[in-house]
């Protein structure tokens, strides 16, 4: 009985928790790409145009993110869909934020039982809503957000950064299931032919998955080849690598080397990427700002530091109190979690230069990085609530709880900030003129004030697209 009472409100605390969530990022005011995408521009309708890229070919000349097409075409059906679907039950206008916030949130929600079926390896309820409910708090709407969020306040780039990881997420999980237990996953035979065209689109969705994936298949063959090494018993360094070579089990092959083409195939598209200011600093420049970068967005808010602080206290705890096999192998994986998030940041300053990010990490480029300290968190939690004794256990249970509350109070609500924009698109939608001047100070689906009424055309569109205005309209604002 009272094992039902701590599911069930461990069930209710999740479902809080979504609903918190969603109702948060109802509250968000849309960003200033979201028109172009759905309208949409000239320049995202020759992506959607060319799905593979093959237009570089053609043509021999580039065009704005010829690599990101699924990312473009999933942004474009969603909000050419779902706010209609909405429609049916409200007006056009709450309809729009409703559909980016159940956008956020299915992703949300995606993520985190993706992040736990990894931790858990299982679908057993217990397991799962007891690890879910440890690593929900994490997930910051507002609070730490600028430093590790998952999910971006600007819409759009929620189909550029967190629904890509997911994606790869997805993709591999298998592999990851089959290492970790030794089998693939019993369903896996029903949708294992569709796993090389999966590939193909994490592929060509965002600007992170194809460097990740390259650098996971690196580290999966370095990490089998050095543990078979470690036991081979062939004398002569040549000898056990050939050994080791040979004994490389074929679903490595069926996992990474199609998903490792695609990418090279994806980051040679992108050198064709005609969207940079054509000013960039240059490579050395770059990394003279990757250490700065490391300390800004790892030190920026105290929630990443209090994370680490709880990894390595998770460390130490396992090294003295539980020191076995299962133990050791939770280091090893946090050794390869860092290799990985080193090997991630000296490559990053070849992704380029983005004026908004000047000095390479932010949020969304280190959001790899913060996925996998969520699951070593989870894993290396799960493991010592676990193991540890109850004299332990006294002490550490309640200093993990107080972890997270903290990051529960700290993402506050945020809400009545798109209050401004949804006052001024409904004056747009009322105004009989086909210049409207907006009594406001806030961005309507911009990332400034509308000064230039000519730019207002797309936002219009969108607008009139879903319904909320009827006519062609421009509107401009003169601040304060």
């Amino acid at each position: 009985m009272a094992q039902k009472l701590l599911l069930f409100s461990l069930l209710v605390f999740l479902l809080g928790d979504l609903s918190y969530s969603f109702l948060q990022h109802y509250h968000r005011p849309f960003d200033g790409d979201l028109a172009g995408g759905v309208v949409p521009a000239k320049d995202v309708k020759m992506i959607l145009d060319n799905p593979l890229g093959f237009r570089v070919f053609q043509e021999g000349a580039g065009y704005p993110n010829p690599n990101k097409f699924f990312s473009h075409w999933s942004l474009y059906q969603y909000f050419s869909t779902v706010p209609f679907v909405f429609q049916r039950f409200t007006d056009p206008i709450n309809a729009a934020y409703l559909a980016a916030s159940l956008a956020k949130t299915l992703i949300q929600l995606s993520i985190l039982l993706i992040l736990t079926l990894y931790v858990t390896g299982s679908l057993l309820k217990k397991r799962l809503l007891v690890v879910a409910s440890i690593m929900v708090p994490l997930f910051q709407t507002n609070g730490y957000q600028s430093a590790m969020g998952i999910i971006d306040p600007a819409t759009t780039y929620v189909f550029f950064y967190a629904l890509p990881a997911l994606l790869l997420m997805i993709y591999f999980y298998p592999l990851y299931h089959k290492i970790k237990h030794g089998r693939t996953p019993g369903f896996f035979k029903y949708i294992k032919p569709f796993w090389l065209p999966m590939g193909l689109v994490s592929s060509l969705s965002g600007p992170l998955n194809p460097g990740i994936t390259l650098i996971i298949t690196l580290l999966l063959f370095m990490s089998f080849i050095s543990e078979n090494i470690r036991t081979e018993v062939s004398s002569g360094f040549w000898s056990k690598i050939n050994e080791t070579l040979l004994k490389i089990p074929r679903d490595y092959y069926f996992y990474l080397l199609p998903v490792s083409l695609f990418s090279l195939y994806s980051l040679y598209l992108g050198s064709f990427n005609t969207t940079s200011s054509g000013n960039d600093p240059s490579l050395f420049s770059l990394y003279t700002k990757l250490p700065e970068g490391v300390f800004r967005a790892f030190t920026k808010m105290i929630g990443y530091p209090v994370l680490l602080l709880v990894l390595f206290l998770n460390v130490y705890l396992i090294r003295k109190f539980t020191y076995n096999d299962e133990g050791l192998r939770l280091i090893r994986l946090f050794k390869w979690v860092g290799i990985f998030t080193l090997l991630y940041i000296v490559l990053l300053p070849l992704g380029g230069y983005r004026e908004y990010r000047p000095f390479l990490l932010r949020y969304d480029t280190i959001l790899p990085i913060t996925l996998m300290l969520f699951f070593i968190f989870g894993k290396m939690t799960l493991f010592l609530v676990k193991k540890l004794r109850r004299k332990q256990l006294n002490w550490y249970v309640p200093l993990v709880l107080l972890v997270l509350l903290n990051f529960l109070l700290v993402d506050n609500s945020g809400f009545g900030s798109s209050a401004c924009e949804r006052s001024a698109i409904a004056e747009l939608s009322q105004s009989k003129d086909t210049l409207v001047r907006l009594n406001n100070d806030c961005t309507v689906l911009s990332w400034s004030l509308m000064h230039d009424p000519a730019g207002s055309a797309i936002k219009s569109a969108l607008l009139k697209k879903w319904n909320i205005l009827e006519d062609d309209k421009l509107f401009y604002q003169s601040g304060k």
